[in-house]
């Protein structure tokens, strides 16, 4: 039948532990099953004078002590406990004689008399007597191992369990106990099933947790019959794998319980449990107030804290600069600067490197040998003006019309070509060297990442619910005068945020609105200006579908559901064992989702509040770092360009890669300095000067001056 395996305890009285070989087989040898056996032996005569007096004798006899048992000792105690009390009342003379008639129903008068005296002897011997026989019962605790029962603790109604030392222990601690099975553990009694029990479950009806039936309601709610749901439907499979009978029980105020610091009660279902009104509740969030009182079984669920409120009709946006409000104005600051400094960076490279429109031009000024060049350089030395400016006409028409492409890519137009990047536009005027190319292919892919978080943050903005975003989270309750917010009272929530080391929470949850139930707090979101608090999980049901509401994830007071029990239920292990195996299947995820996300029922809108805020400065971190290395990359080049020029140089020179290097960075070292930071001569003797070569031109004394490099 199995009532032998590691799952029970049997426990034998003194005719067995006192005298084991009453159970052995005719060899003397033990069933192995038995090791495990535990036994009772009352300690009522051990080491008192009786007891002693007894021993004696019975060796006196011919006998040997290792006959004697408790039992024997108990029955010799006894007898000489009556027969002494006796002896001494005989001696001080009876009033009247006891009756010995059966058929009289007169009381012995001296019957109180013999009481007292056998009480007196007794409590010689560790005991005495009530009106209901043996007070204050003592016992050794004996364990049977192998062949033989062996004392490991004793007992009393004082002491309560203690070791062979007489130290207070619980069998959880013991190591030197052994069960049936030789298991070291304390068994649970449950075996693998509840066959036969019937316990009582504390339920309260909260959709879709539990959905009590119409039919029940203002009646007998106690039949399983009378309630579906989410739980409900876990009991059911427990019962049909465990094999047991339930009914529910609701508690008196339909709460879930909380503790009243006022009465130093608790109510709910906890406090059925804790006057053992139930065996087990429907699921309870864990806290540690509640567990200082209940147990509970392993977690099914986890939740977080989410507010939920009603939305007003969108407002339209009365900011003149709304475009401006998808980036804080530190990110607008900081493109100003970008679009100087890329526009800087596009001109220098132009003018740096060897295949920029500028560069180009100047190194051939700087070693072209024909005679309009040679003059050129001439007048920059007479002038100490720089090579753009040496530049001469016949007329002011001809100066007017002809385009100078030295300086297309100058810091204005760089600036024009960067900025227009914003706007999708672009100019006539590109970059030609390698570097400066790059440089504007890394621009651009920053302004194209910007340009979309700009539109998706102004569309965000203008579409948004003006009205609901100032409420994202639980601290900004306490920062706004418009809503009112409310949390069931004696509810976990409520519990976590009064005993909270964030004072925050704490003023939340005592300001907040104290309701009775979810009812009432899904009838006041209904009226407006209301946020209701509570698990995500219950708000992401009961508003499901309503397109007015706004549901807002706090990401804080994670909490775990489980089933609640009392202190040391028998019936928790065996039902951990059978959550774990519904967890492990992924049973427990199904049947959520088929309560709380029912596909079948049509929801026609999900409404939760987005984010239209500022972008700042951090979030663009990233994409800065992008244009950074972009950067660092252009200057790499340019550096490769001058070598890469220097080697074409010598190909075509047949000099030395190293002496056509060092006259590039001769020439460039000379352009840097008369070029680019040379003063612009007064513009008045230009004038004069120009007029001067042009005289001279139409004289025939220069005609090189025409030639044009």
């Amino acid at each position: 039948m199995g009532l032998m395996d590691d799952s029970y305890v049997w426990i034998t009285t003194d005719g067995i532990a006192s005298k084991p070989e009453s159970i052995a087989y005719q060899n003397s040898s033990y069933p192995t099953f038995y090791t495990g056996l535990l036994g009772t032996q009352p300690q009522y005569g051990q080491g008192s004078k009786q007891y002693n007096d007894l021993v004696d004798s019975y060796i006196i006899g011919g006998g040997s002590s290792a006959d004697i048992r408790v039992n024997s000792v108990k029955v010799a105690m006894g007898l000489s406990v009556v027969h002494v009390s006796l002896k001494e009342l005989d001696e001080e003379k009876w009033i009247d004689e006891p009756l010995v008639s059966c058929e009289s129903n007169a009381h012995w008068r001296e019957g109180r008399r013999l009481y007292e005296k056998i009480n007196e002897n007794l409590r010689m011997n560790k005991g005495k007597y009530n009106l209901l026989g043996v007070s204050n019962p003592s016992y050794d605790v004996m364990n049977f191992k192998v062949s033989n029962f062996e004392k490991v603790g004793s007992w009393d109604e004082i002491m309560g369990l203690t070791d062979p030392n007489n130290k207070t222990v619980h069998w959880t601690e013991r190591s030197d106990v052994v069960f049936l099975g030789g298991g070291k553990s304390s068994p649970t009694g449950m075996g693998n099933s509840l066959t036969g029990y019937h316990l009582r479950i504390g339920i309260v009806p909260e959709p879709p947790i539990a959905f009590m039936k119409e039919s029940c309601k203002g009646g007998d709610t106690s039949s399983p019959k009378c309630w579906y749901g989410w739980n409900p439907d876990i009991i059911n499979q427990l019962q049909t794998d465990l094999n047991f009978t339930y009914e529910y029980v609701m508690p008196a105020d339909n709460k879930y319980g909380g503790f009243d610091n006022t009465t130093r009660t608790w109510n709910g279902m906890i406090r059925d449990i804790l006057d053992r009104k139930t065996d087990l509740t429907t699921v309870l969030s864990i806290n540690s107030e509640r567990s200082r009182y209940i147990g509970y079984t392993a977690s099914i669920f986890e939740d977080q804290a989410s507010l939920i409120l009603y939305t007003t009709s969108p407002k339209s946006s009365t900011n003149l600069f709304f475009f401006l409000e998808p980036f804080e104005i530190s990110v607008w600051l900081s493109i100003i600067g970008l679009i100087m400094v890329i526009a800087f960076l596009t001109t220098f490279f132009s003018k740096f490197s060897p295949f920029g429109s500028y560069g180009r031009k100047i190194h051939a000024m700087q070693v072209c040998t024909c005679s309009g060049c040679v003059l050129r350089r001439k007048i920059k030395v007479e002038r100490g003006c720089r090579f753009v400016e040496t530049r001469t006409h016949p007329c002011l028409v001809e100066e007017a019309e002809e385009d100078d492409d030295m300086n297309e890519l100058s810091y204005f137009n760089s600036t024009w070509l960067i900025g227009t990047g914003f706007v999708l536009q672009g100019t006539d005027t590109l970059p030609t060297a390698p570097s400066g190319r790059f440089l504007l292919f890394v621009w651009w892919l920053f302004v194209m990442i910007l340009t979309a978080m700009y539109t998706a943050n102004l569309t965000a903005h203008l579409t948004l619910d003006r009205s609901t975003t100032a409420i994202r989270d639980l601290g900004d309750l306490l920062s706004q005068k418009t809503y009112k917010w409310g949390l069931i009272q004696d509810r976990n929530l409520q519990i976590m945020m009064s005993n909270h080391e964030d004072k925050k929470f704490n003023r939340i949850a005592e300001k907040a609105v104290k309701l009775k139930n979810l009812d009432q707090g899904i009838e006041e979101v209904k009226k407006g200006d209301f946020v209701f608090i509570d698990d995500n999980s219950v708000l992401t049901y009961n508003f499901k579908g309503d397109c007015k509401t706004a549901l807002i994830k706090t990401g804080k007071f994670h909490n775990q559901w489980a089933f609640g029990t009392q202190v040391n239920s028998p019936y928790t292990p065996i039902i951990n064992r059978m959550f774990l195996q519904y967890r492990e299947k992924g049973w427990f995820t199904a049947k959520f989702d088929e309560w709380y996300t029912n596909e079948d029922e049509h929801i026609s809108c999900k409404t939760t509040v987005g984010s239209d805020k500022k972008f700042g400065l951090p979030v663009l971190v990233g994409l800065f770092l992008i244009l950074g290395v972009g950067i660092s990359l252009s200057f790499m080049i340019v550096v490769l360009e001058l070598f890469y020029v220097a080697h074409q140089d010598s190909r075509q020179r047949g000099e030395s890669y190293w002496r056509c290097l060092r006259d590039r960075i001769k020439f460039k070292y000379r352009e840097v300095t008369e070029e680019w930071f040379a003063g612009t001569a007064n513009g008045e003797k230009r004038v004069l000067d120009t007029k001067d070569v042009r005289v001279k031109t139409e004289n025939g004394h220069s005609e090189g001056a025409k030639s044009k490099c």
